[in-house]
Order: C-alpha cells, then structure tokens, then sequence
C-alpha cells in the first residue's frame, strides 16, 4: 500500500503541512505588517487578499510557502525586529512630545532663565535617547524608520547643542547683566552698556518665545530662531565681555591689588563705587588686615581711621576722602594707612629709647604690631650694645643675657593673667618671638662672639629705626629691607622658629 500514488500523494500532502506549520505559526506573529504580506506576495508570486471576508488558512497554502521557506523565515524575523524598533522609536518619540523647558525668576524681571538642574536633566536624558536611537540606527532591521530614526538624531543632537549654547549664553548674560543694567560701571563704558541693552533686548525675546513653546525638541528646533540668534548673542556677549576685561585690568594697573581679587568681587566694587561704605567688605581682599575703615560721623565719604579684624585701631595722619575712582582713593588710604603706621612705629621707637621705658607700658598702650617690632628693636640694639663692648667689659654678655631671660620671664608671666582673646595672642606671640631672640643672644654667649661685626651676629635678623632716613629697617649680613608699614593687626606667627623659616 505504501507504494500506492495516493499514498505518496497524502503523505507528501501531510509532511508538507507538517513542516508548514512553523512557518504559518511566524506568519501569524502580529508584528507581520501589510509591508510583510506585499514582500511575501512579491517573493511566491501570490497574492494575499488580507482585506477580504472570506480570506482563510487555505488562501495561504496554497503559496509555494516551503519552496522559500528560508526567505519566509527572514521576512518573519524582521517582522519581529521591526516592531521591537517601532516600540523604542516611539518611546523616545513620547518622550520628547512630552518633555518641556523648566523656567526660574530672574530678580523681578520676570521667568527669565533656564533652570539648571532641570535643564542639567533634560540634556543627559538627551544623551540617554541619542544612544537609543544611534543603536536602532546601527540595526540591520531599521529599514521602514530610517529617515524617522535619523530626522530624531538631527533634532535631539541640535537641540542638545542649542542648550549647551543657551545655558553659555545664560551664564554670561546673568554675569554682564549685573554690570550694565544700571551701576557705575556702565556710564564709564557706554558703548558697552548700549551693545548689551540690544542683547538684553533679544534675549527677553528669545525667553518670551521659549514661555509661548515650552516643549524643548519644538522650542529649540521647531524654526531656525534659536540655532541662528544665540551664536550671534554669544558673539555680542564675548565683546561686552572682553571690553568689561580690559577695562578692569585698567583699573588692576592703576591699583595692583586688585589683582588679589576675583572678577566678581572687584565688579562688585567698582559697581558700587558711588557709595563708598559698601568697600567695607572688601576690604580684607585688598589689605592684610584692615577689616574695616571708619567714616566721620558728620562727613559721609571722609575716612578717619583704620581698623584689624581683631579690632586695633590707627588714626590716620590725614583723613582720605572717599569720592570718585574707587581705585584712586584706595591707593590713597593704602599710602595713607602706611604713612600712619610708620608715624605710630616712629613714637614707639622714641619711647624704647627714653631712659623712663617701661616694657609692660609700652606694649599695653601700642599696636600689637608695634610692640612686637618694638621688642624686636629693643633686642637689637641691647645685643649690639653689648657686643660692642663686649671686648671692654668681659660681663656685659651674661648680664645682657640675663636682662634678655628677665623680659622673657615677664612676658610669660602676662600670660598666665585672665586676658581677653586678643591679649593672649599678642603675649603668646611675643613669646614666641622673645624665645627666639634670647636663643640667639645665648648662643653668642656660648660662641665667646665679642664683635658686632661677627657673621654670627650679622646674619641674623636685626631691626632698626633709622632717624637720619625716618625709616624702619630690616638687617640681614649686608642686605637692608625698608620695613612696608602694612597693618597686619595681632595674628598668630609661626610657633617653629628654625633658620630657614627665619630667613
């Protein structure tokens, strides 16, 4: 029976099914798109009336299916691939329909600027989607959403370049506004000022459009607004910028210490310079430690004193009137202030030198600063007192030694008195400094020096008030230092005193 044609004919009949039926099982997948049946069609010459009521299982079989079965199979496959890629492409499409730009308050201008995290976000989320999309344009099923696929590309990378152009522009305009929206600043550059009121102009244009298109792929790429006017802004912003840069450093030239200072702070300065008092608090950047000027009580622009941080005050010598160029009048208190302090570090080198000198009054009533170049001055000329007539009188260098271990013992002992904060830095550091000095007194001793003219002698730090040249000086071997009258106010020194950190 089995070599009956009927046979042979069912049985080939049944295989046929048999193998067709994985084939049919994949052509049944829903991912399969009219595209799929036209390419199936075109592929066995047969054509699949999907539309029709009366369209059956048989309608199928009746293709030559098993004669391209293998190309069936990648029709299928692709089928499948493609839906996987029309669901990512969507969700990023969705995605981007749906994300909008974040706005904050610009002073009492209005919703002027782009908020930074939410825009931060907003562009790595970009970043999250590019690499989406640049991995469905790299799959060989991506046929059907090529030009989809690549139009999102184009869109998401212009508008990610058009908020990282936008955030710059932001960043400078908020930074160039503070100086040419009203301040001094902007009547001594008015060419400037008049450039950035059109910017200002355009930008509030731009951010009044970003308000009526807040969908961020819409807003930045929607027309070629954005993409044409921020590079053009930048460029403007740049000039502005580039000219306010020249024009501080001029104002760095006239006043170098200026150049301690930040951008920021010294447009700060400069853009509150007609009212003097707001120099308050900068002053610290420019000084060393002159934390506060005082002002006459009647005379608003007239500064009278200067004061440290810990609150030692120094008359000046002549007041110094705080009006017109900033840098002007602060080079004039800073010579003001020097001329001052010289004129105080004079009255206490009269008063070492009186023969009624009485230490703990000395420092009690001067500067901190003072007292401690003063006991650095009563050091040296004792010590080179003593070594002059050391070859005279064999006991002057033990007994000075001994005089210099008595000022030592006193000062340690103003230490252990109940004293403020301040006192007690002060009394610390002329400690610290006296132990130094006495050291040294004692290892001449030691050494048998008898000569001021000794290199023992000459190579350590020696200070003097010059009357013939009213000046302070600072000895070391054969090198003279003018002493800079910079108030330093009463701050800690260095408690390690070596020959290095000496020199």
């Amino acid at each position: 029976m089995k070599d009956w044609r009927a046979f042979l004919d069912l049985k080939k009949k049944i295989d046929d099914f048999n193998e067709s039926c994985p084939l049919l099982e994949m052509m049944s997948n829903k991912a399969m798109k009219e595209r799929h049946w036209g390419r199936i069609a075109t592929l066995t010459g047969h054509t699949f009336d999907l539309e029709s009521e009366n369209f059956a299982l048989r309608n199928i079989m009746e293709a030559p299916l098993l004669k391209y079965k293998e190309d069936i199979e990648d029709i299928c496959i692709s089928a499948v691939k493609e839906k996987d890629i029309e669901a990512k492409l969507k969700q990023v499409v969705a995605e981007w329909n749906a994300n909008a730009l974040s706005f904050a308050q610009f002073k009492s201008r209005g919703e002027l600027l782009l908020k930074g995290v939410e825009t931060s976000e907003i562009v790595a989320l970009m970043e999250d989607s590019l690499m989406v999309l640049g991995s469905l344009l790299s799959n060989r099923y991506n046929a059907p959403f090529k030009k989809d696929i690549q139009s999102w590309v184009q869109k998401l990378s212009n508008t990610s370049d058009i908020i990282e152009n936008w955030l710059v522009v932001q960043n400078l305009w908020v930074y160039l506004e503070a100086v040419f929206v009203g301040g001094d600043i902007a009547k001594q550059l008015p060419k400037e000022a008049k450039r950035f009121q059109n910017i200002d102009k355009s930008w509030v244009k731009i951010m009044t459009k970003a308000h009526e298109t807040p969908n961020v792929v819409q807003c930045c790429v929607g027309d070629e607004m954005l993409g044409q006017l921020l590079p053009h802004l930048l460029e403007q912003l740049e000039l502005c910028q580039k000219s306010l840069t020249g024009y501080l450093e001029g104002k760095r030239l006239i006043f170098p210490r200026f150049f301690f200072i930040s951008d920021p702070a010294l447009l700060e300065i400069l853009g509150q310079a007609s009212d003097s008092h707001t120099i308050q608090a900068h002053l610290l950047g420019v000084f060393e430690n002159v934390a506060e000027v005082e002002f006459h009580e009647k005379d608003y622009d007239r500064m009278v004193a200067v004061l440290s941080k810990e609150g030692e005050k120094i008359m000046l010598d002549s007041p110094v009137i705080a009006k017109g160029n900033v840098e002007l009048w602060l080079g004039e208190l800073q010579s003001m202030q020097q001329k001052s302090l010289k004129g105080v570090i004079r009255d206490a080198s009269n008063v070492i030198n009186d023969s009624n000198f009485d230490l703990l009054s000395f420092l009690n009533t001067c500067p901190a600063q003072v007292g401690l170049l003063g006991i650095q001055m009563l050091w040296t000329r004792d010590a080179e007192n003593a070594l002059s007539n050391a070859r005279l009188d064999k006991r002057i260098m033990a007994t000075m030694n001994q005089r210099f271990l008595d000022i030592l013992n006193t000062l340690i002992d103003q230490t252990t008195h109940d004293l403020t904060k301040f006192e007690r830095i002060k009394y610390e550091t002329l400690v610290t400094i006296h132990v130094h000095q006495r050291d040294i007194f004692d290892d001449l001793v030691k050494m048998h020096i008898r000569s001021p003219g000794d290199f023992e002698w000459l190579k350590q730090s020696r200070f003097y008030y010059k009357e013939d040249i009213d000046d302070c000086i600072i000895s070391i071997t054969d090198v003279d230092f003018s002493y800079q009258n910079e108030f330093l106010g009463c701050t800690d020194r260095l408690v390690i005193i070596t020959p290095l950190t000496d020199r």
